[in-house]
Formats: C-alpha cells, sequence, structure tokens
C-alpha cells in the first residue's frame, strides 16, 4: 500500500479494508469530527479526577488492588508502572503490519470519546504511524482477557518514549526515534497508561488483516479449483442452477454461477454422458456447497469483527454527556476470539479441499490419463510436482491440528480476578498460520491446475481457466525440467495476496 493513500481514523466507522490499508503502510489523519470529543472526553476525566468518587485505574489501583486509592501527586508514576510492568511480551516478533493495525484500532477507540485521554495521545499514535515507528511487540503473553494489555503495553512504551521501536527494519530507542520524528512522548498525568493497555485493538486490529485476507485466499481457492475441475474432467451438472436452487444457501449458488462463467466454452469438462455412470469425488462435485460454507464462516467471523472496530473496549467508559462513569467488561476478548476460531475453521476446510485436489492431480490412478505428478517427458528421470505434493500434506496436517479452539481454551490470570480469559492472540496466530498453509496450498494448486491444462490442451479450456492460466504464467513459467519450486510458490501466494486473480 503506497504512503500516498491517506485513511482517517476517528469518524463514525473503520472498515476492515481501512485497517488493512493503514497496516500496509497508508497515510493516517484525525477526522476533524473526533478532535472535540476527545477534548471533552479529556476535561470530564480531569473533573472527575479531582472528586472523590473513586475511578478504576483514574484514582484507584488496578485489578486485584483496585481496593487502592492513589494519591495525585502518584497519578503519573502510577500509569507508568502500569505499563512498565504489562510490557512483558516475549519470543519473536510481531509484524509490523500487525503493530500498526493495533495502534490504528486504538486511535479509533479513543475517538469515540469515551476514554478521558490527553486528545496528544491520539496525534502521537497517528504521528507515530506516518513515521513508520513501530513498537516492538513480541508473540508470546497475551491471553484476551482486559484485552491485549501486554502487547498494547508494548506500544504504550514506546509512546511513553521508553523501550525499542523498529523504523524501516532498523530496531532503536523509542525516545530516540520520536524526537527524530518530531514527537514528544506522553507524559500520562491522568488514565493514559491504563486506556492504552486496556481493550481488545490488538487481537482485533490483526483480525481485520486477517479478515481481508482470508477473503483474497477464499477468491483464489475457487479459481483453483475451477482450473483443477477443468483439468480433471468435472461433470458440470454439479454446478446446476436448479441443484442449488433447491438447496438455498445463497453462496453456493453464487460459487456455482461463478464455476460455470470460469469453465465457460470448455471441452475439458463433461456435460454429454450421465453425471451417474462416473461419479466425480467430492473435492470436484462438493466445491459450490464446501467453499460457500468457508465463505459463510469467514464473513460471519467478519461481521464481529467489523462491529469491533467501531466499538470502545476500554474500562471504565466516562460518559461525559450523561456526566456518569460505566465500569464493566468491555474489554474482554471472547467476540473476536470466538470469530477468529470461527474464520480459521473455513480456512482449513478451503485448505483440506485444494490439498485432495492437488492429491487426484498428482495420481496417475486418479487424474484421467495425465502423467504422474504432471511430469512432462521422462518420469524415470524427473520427479515434477512431488516435491510440492510433500509441502501440501505437511501444511495440511500442521492445520488439522490448529484448528482447535482457542477461545475456550481458558487458564484464569490476575489473581482469579480474570478468572475467565479469551486467548484472543492464541486464536489470532492460530488463525494467520493456518491462513498461510492454506494460501500456499492454493497456489500449489494453482501452478499445478496450469499444469495439468497444458498437458491437457489449452486451448481446450474454459474462458475464464484460460484467463486464470495467463495470470498465473505471468509469474510462474511452465515446468519442463525439474526446479525448485518455493519460489514460484511465494510469488503466487503475492499474487494472491494482492488481489492479483
Amino acid at each position: 500500500m503506497s504512503s500516498e493513500v491517506t485513511v482517517a481514523v476517528g469518524a463514525t466507522t473503520l472498515s476492515v479494508d481501512a485497517v488493512d490499508a493503514i497496516a500496509h503502510g497508508a497515510t493516517v489523519a484525525l477526522d476533524p469530527a473526533a478532535q472535540a470529543r476527545l477534548r471533552r472526553s479529556y476535561a470530564f476525566a480531569q473533573r472527575i479526577a479531582a472528586g472523590a468518587t473513586p475511578v478504576y485505574g483514574l484514582t484507584t489501583g488496578c485489578g486485584p488492588l483496585s481496593g487502592q486509592r492513589i494519591d495525585p501527586a502518584q497519578r503519573e508514576a502510577f500509569q507508568r508502572n502500569l505499563v512498565r510492568s504489562h510490557a512483558v511480551t516475549l519470543g519473536a516478533p510481531h509484524p509490523p503490519a500487525w503493530v500498526r493495525a493495533a495502534m490504528a484500532v486504538r486511535a479509533q477507540v479513543f475517538c469515540h470519546g469515551h476514554s478521558g485521554v490527553d486528545p496528544q495521545l491520539v496525534e502521537t499514535l497517528i504521528g507515530m504511524l506516518n513515521a513508520r515507528i513501530h513498537p516492538i511487540v513480541r508473540e508470546i503473553g497475551g491471553v484476551g482477557a482486559s484485552g491485549d494489555l501486554v502487547e498494547l503495553a508494548q506500544i504504550a512504551l514506546a509512546v511513553l518514549g521508553e523501550g525499542e521501536v523498529d523504523v524501516d527494519g532498523e530496531r532503536t530507542a523509542a525516545a530516540s526515534a520520536l524526537a527524530r520524528a518530531g514527537l514528544t512522548p506522553i507524559v500520562p498525568a491522568m488514565r493514559e497508561g491504563l486506556a492504552l493497555i486496556n481493550g481488545t485493538s490488538f487481537h482485533g486490529g490483526v483480525a481485520a488483516l486477517l479478515v481481508v485476507r482470508a477473503r483474497r485466499v477464499a477468491d483464489a481457492a475457487i479459481i483453483a479449483a475451477a482450473m483443477a475441475f477443468d483439468a480433471l474432467g468435472g461433470h458440470v451438472e454439479a454446478l446446476d442452477p436448479a441443484l442449488h436452487a433447491a438447496r438455498p444457501h445463497a453462496g453456493a449458488a453464487a460459487i456455482a454461477e461463478r464455476l460455470r462463467t470460469l469453465l465457460a466454452g470448455s471441452a475439458l469438462v463433461r456435460s454429454a454422458e450421465p453425471a451417474a455412470a462416473r461419479q466425480d469425488a467430492y473435492t470436484l462435485r462438493c466445491i459450490a456447497q464446501v467453499a460457500a460454507a468457508a465463505g459463510d464462516a469467514i464473513e460471519s467471523a467478519a461481521r464481529v469483527v467489523a462491529v469491533e472496530l467501531d466499538s470502545v473496549t476500554d474500562n471504565p467508559l466516562l460518559l461525559a454527556d450523561e456526566d456518569r462513569v460505566v465500569h464493566g467488561g468491555n474489554f474482554h476478548g471472547q467476540p473476536v476470539a470466538m470469530a477468529l476460531d470461527q474464520l480459521k475453521l473455513g480456512i482449513v476446510e478451503l485448505g483440506v479441499m485444494s490439498e485432495r485436489r492437488l492429491a487426484r492431480l498428482f495420481d496417475p490412478a486418479l487424474n484421467g490419463g495425465l502423467p504422474a505428478f504432471l511430469i512432462r517427458g521422462d518420469a524415470g528421470l524427473h520427479s515434477g510436482f512431488m516435491g510440492l505434493q510433500y509441502c501440501a500434506s505437511a501444511m495440511a496436517a500442521e492445520s488439522g491440528l490448529l484448528s482447535a479452539p482457542a477461545s475456550v481454551r481458558s487458564v484464569p490470570t490476575n489473581a482469579n480476578n480474570q478468572d475467565v480469559v479469551s486467548m484472543g492472540m492464541v486464536a489470532a496466530r492460530h488463525a494467520a498460520r493456518v491462513l498461510d498453509n492454506a494460501a500456499r496450498t492454493v497456489a500449489i494448486e494453482l501452478l499445478a491446475a496450469a499444469q495439468a491444462l497444458e498437458l491437457r490442451g489449452l486451448v481446450r479450456a474454459g474462458s475464464g481457466t484460460r484467463a486464470a492460466y495467463d495470470v498465473v504464467r505471468r509469474v510462474s513459467p511452465p515446468l519442463f525440467d525439474d526446479r525448485p519450486l518455493a519460489d514460484d510458490v511465494e510469488r503466487i501466494v503475492a499474487l494472491i495476496d494482492r488481489g492479483g486473480l
């Protein structure tokens, strides 16, 4: 995404596509309408902080220490210590795109005007995004209870001018990076520390990126399936509109129609002979039904994520217009964690179908006369796609293991104050891994199906599958002699991820 594209935070909605654009480098601006909300909320926080009413995390401690009143003179130290004590992620760093997504979503939360933070905090987050200052956030630690406490604390630490950040691939001290960008570290005089760390913005932001990518992979999976259907001579009766009208799942009918369009004009598919005479395997006959179910899972998750991106996941909420403070649990990650598990299941199933079609394409007992492993020429001399089948099998096994839901694996924390936790970031990491596997498996199927169409006679293929073949061949040449194919796969994955199909 070019930095010349500008995306606003603080408007009434923030879409998954907007988060994806910011995550991949878009310039960020603050919607003017948000500024008044931020100022009003901050003034309200200052007023209630001067009163005697206990307000969690502002005039009191946090968690099991919420009964302890914080002296106003110690408020800044308390907020800093809250951030420092929670900034303890471990392991390998998350990708900068994930961190950018979280920063954008957290800024959006503040712009609702219910967090009582210094308006300069939002300007600083936006300034860091535009200067490409990315706090180092590692992959282990979050449980998705009071949101993504430890991940967001790593971001908060950098906002306060502490810890390390990544700037264009170089790790440096946060204070130095902020100074070079002309940004001043935030002084957490009120509740800025707690507000930065309390909420689902990390796994919510990552979920937005995964939804965008999942849609692209699902789209590519249908194209790969059409090419394999064509190459394997599937029977088009499985795509009959009347069949899908009798079981009216809208997604299945739409996918069947798309497959018919891609296969239009094909002389390779079967239509004249009775379908019952030689039944196709489920991976051909049930493409529309299974892909639609997977798509429904992805879109169900997308609806949850869309709500989350326009939500206030903070505690407490400062309702300035009503002159009151509400304490509750909007920070809990369960809605998004469960949505991520659902998205993961949809993606796993797309990968399962793709891997099984690959097995048919490579097996001369099942592929209708194509050579084993789609080898051209001397089968004793060449191995063709044999190595890539090992990769597809390994990814299918791994994705099956990762398909178990993370959102039911609660392990209580925080002296049993957080007695049910969502494991939202565990779900996000597993979903991301499954999505990597599915993207690569579909990429292998696109390569294999392109080779199979060549062997069948490309001129006999459908108009849509020929067009897809042309796109594949722009980034991967035909396989005549054995060569390492890993780079070909990654180029196809990149093609999928940028919507090139």
